[in-house]
C-alpha cells in the first residue's frame, strides 16, 4: 500500500506540472495573438514588396548582360513594364507566322531584352512605329506597316485554303499556294501584289526585274545558306515582298555590303522590324550654320554617285526625293529612311559600253519632261523590259536634278519645281519649307546659285553631271575651312574681331576670301 500510494503522488505531481504548463502556454498564446497579427500583416507587405522586387529581377534574361532598364519604363506607375511589354506582343502578331517577315528577335522581346520605351505610336501615312531599346544601349524604332495591307494578305490566303476568312492564318498559310515549292518570279509577285490591291507603278523594286535579281532576293531568305528555302523561309519572303519591300532592300543591300545611306535593320518579329532610330530629320537642321548645311548637301550628292557607281553588278534608282525621306544618324551621316521607293537594277541589262560611256553618255539634253516620260514608260504594264532597263543610267543622274530642286536649293524658281508631278509649274503651289543651302556667303553665292541652277535643268548634254560633281566638291571645302580655321585659332587664341557672323562660331565671310583668293 505503500509504494501504491508513492506510484499515486508521483502520478499527481506529473498531472500537476502537465495542466500548469497547459495553462501557461495558453496564456502566452492569448497574449501574443495581437503581436502575431501584427507581424503577418507586416509580413505580407514585406513578401508582396519582395514578389514585386523579384518580378523586376526576373525580366532581365541572365544569360544576357544584365542591362540597366529606360527611365521610360519604370517610372512612377506600376506595371509599366508589362503593359508594353503586351503591347509588343500584340504589335508583333507571331501566332500569325509564318504569314510574316520572320522571328530572328522575337526571343529578345519574350525576354524583354528589346523593350518599348513608349506606347505612343508615331504614324507615318499608314504605318506607325514606337520607340523602343535595347537595354539602355541603343535606341531603336519599332515599324509596324498598315493593318489593312495584313488584312488583305490575310483574306487572300484564307480563301485560297478554302478555310474562309477568319481562319486561322498560320493553318491557312502553309496551305495556300504561297507555302507550296515554287521559283520567285515577276509574275507570281504581280499575281500576288495585283490580289492585294498594289499596282507597279506603287511598287519600284519591280521596276526591273532581271531573274539575277529575283534569285538574290530569295537568297536574303535563305537563312541556313542551303541554297533552298524552307516552307517558313519562302512564306517570309512572300509576306515581306508584298507587305514591306523596304525590308527586302535593306536585306539585300546589307548582304552586298552597299552602305550607301540607309538605316541598319536590326531584326525582325512577326509583323514588326525593328530598325536603328539614334537620327536627327535632316528638315530639323536648317538653322545650323552654313558650312554644316554645305557638309551635309555635299553627301547627298555623294550619296547619289554611290547609288550609282558604288557596286560593279547593281544600280541604285530613288525617284522620290524629298527633305523629309533624310536624316542623320550619330555618326553625323546622312541616310535615306525611305527605302520603299528604291529600285535595285542588274547593271547587266546595260549596255555593253556603261562603263567605256559614263562620262559622255548624255547626248540629248534630258530634263523634267524627259524624266516623267521615262518614269511613266518603264511602270507601264507590257513595256520592253530589255530595252527600257538599258537606259535607266542614261536617266540617272536626273536624282541629281531632283536633289538640287527639291532639297538644296532656296531659289524662287526652283520652289515651283517637282520632278514628280505633271502639273506645269505656274499651276502648283510653292515649298514652303527652305532649302538646305539658304543664306548662302555673299562671297560663294553666284556660285553656288549657278551649279545648282544646272543640276536642276541642264543648258548642255552633260552638264547636269559635270554641275553635280563641281557643287560637291565646292561644297566639301566648306567643312575643310572650317577645320583649318579651327587649327589656326588653337594656335593663335588671340584673335578680333573679323566682321560679322552668320554664326557666333562661323566666320563665312572669310570662307568666300579664302575661296577666290
Amino acid at each position: 500500500m505503500q509504494l501504491l500510494r508513492i506510484h499515486y503522488q508521483k502520478l499527481f505531481v506529473c498531472l500537476s506540472f502537465v495542466m500548469l504548463v497547459f495553462v501557461v502556454v495558453r496564456v502566452w498564446d492569448s497574449d501574443s495573438d495581437p503581436i502575431a497579427q501584427r507581424q503577418n500583416g507586416s509580413g505580407s507587405l514585406r513578401t508582396s514588396e519582395k514578389r514585386q522586387s523579384s518580378g523586376h529581377e526576373n525580366s532581365i534574361n541572365i544569360d544576357s548582360p544584365a542591362l540597366s532598364l529606360h527611365p521610360l519604363r519604370t517610372g512612377n506607375k506600376e506595371g509599366n513594364l508589362n503593359v508594353f511589354a503586351d503591347l509588343f506582343q500584340e504589335l508583333a502578331k507571331e501566332e500569325t507566322c509564318p504569314l510574316c517577315f520572320g522571328q530572328d528577335l522575337c526571343e529578345d522581346i519574350s525576354a524583354g531584352f528589346l523593350t518599348l520605351s513608349s506606347d505612343t505610336p508615331h504614324v507615318h501615312d499608314a504605318d506607325v512605329s514606337y520607340e523602343a531599346h535595347l537595354g539602355d544601349l541603343h535606341k531603336l524604332s519599332v515599324k509596324v506597316p498598315s493593318s489593312d495591307r495584313f488584312s488583305r494578305l490575310d483574306d487572300l490566303v484564307c480563301n485560297n485554303a478554302s478555310l474562309g476568312v477568319g481562319c486561322t492564318i498560320r493553318v491557312a498559310a502553309k496551305k495556300s499556294y504561297l507555302g507550296r515549292p515554287q521559283e520567285l518570279t515577276s509574275r507570281s509577285l504581280y499575281k500576288l501584289l495585283h490580289h492585294i490591291g498594289i499596282t507597279r507603278k506603287n511598287y519600284p523594286l519591280l521596276m526591273c526585274p532581271s531573274r539575277k535579281l529575283l534569285t538574290v532576293v530569295e537568297r536574303t531568305f535563305d537563312e541556313n545558306d542551303d541554297h533552298e528555302l524552307t516552307q517558313e523561309e519562302r512564306l517570309y519572303l512572300y509576306t515581306t515582298l508584298a507587305i514591306a519591300p523596304e525590308i527586302i532592300v535593306l536585306k539585300l543591300l546589307t548582304k552586298a555590303n552597299l552602305n550607301v545611306g540607309f538605316p541598319r535593320l536590326v531584326g525582325v518579329c512577326g509583323r514588326l522590324a525593328v530598325l536603328e532610330e539614334e537620327m536627327t530629320p535632316l528638315s530639323s537642321m536648317l538653322d545650323e550654320p552654313f558650312n554644316v548645311r554645305a557638309s551635309l548637301a555635299a553627301q547627298i550628292l555623294t550619296m547619289i554617285d554611290d547609288f550609282m557607281e558604288d557596286h560593279p553588278e547593281w544600280y541604285l534608282f530613288y525617284a522620290s526625293w524629298s527633305i523629309e525621306k533624310l536624316a542623320v544618324n550619330k555618326e553625323g551621316e546622312v541616310v535615306l529612311i525611305d527605302l520603299a521607293n528604291m529600285a535595285i537594277i542588274d547593271k547587266s541589262l546595260f549596255r555593253d559600253d556603261y562603263e567605256d560611256t559614263r562620262e559622255t553618255q548624255n547626248h540629248e539634253v534630258c530634263n523634267k519632261e524627259c524624266f516623267q516620260k521615262f518614269t511613266s514608260e518603264i511602270y507601264r504594264e507590257g513595256h520592253d523590259t530589255d530595252e527600257m532597263c538599258s537606259r535607266v543610267e542614261d536617266v540617272g543622274h536626273l536624282m541629281y536634278a531632283a536633289v538640287c530642286a527639291m532639297i538644296l536649293s532656296d531659289m524662287k524658281q526652283h520652289k515651283y519645281v517637282d520632278y514628280f508631278s505633271s502639273t506645269s509649274s505656274s499651276h502648283q503651289q510653292p515649298r514652303m519649307t527652305r532649302g538646305l543651302l539658304h543664306n548662302i556667303p555673299a562671297a560663294d553665292r553666284a556660285t553656288v546659285e549657278e551649279l545648282l541652277a544646272e543640276c536642276v535643268e541642264e543648258a548642255a548634254p552633260g552638264g547636269r553631271l559635270q554641275a553635280a560633281q563641281e557643287l560637291r566638291d565646292f561644297l566639301s571645302d566648306f567643312l575643310l575651312d572650317e577645320e583649318d580655321e579651327e587649327g589656326d585659332e588653337d594656335e593663335d587664341e588671340d584673335t578680333g574681331d573679323n566682321g560679322e557672323d552668320y554664326d557666333d562660331d562661323y566666320e563665312y565671310e572669310e570662307y568666300g576670301t579664302n575661296k577666290e583668293g
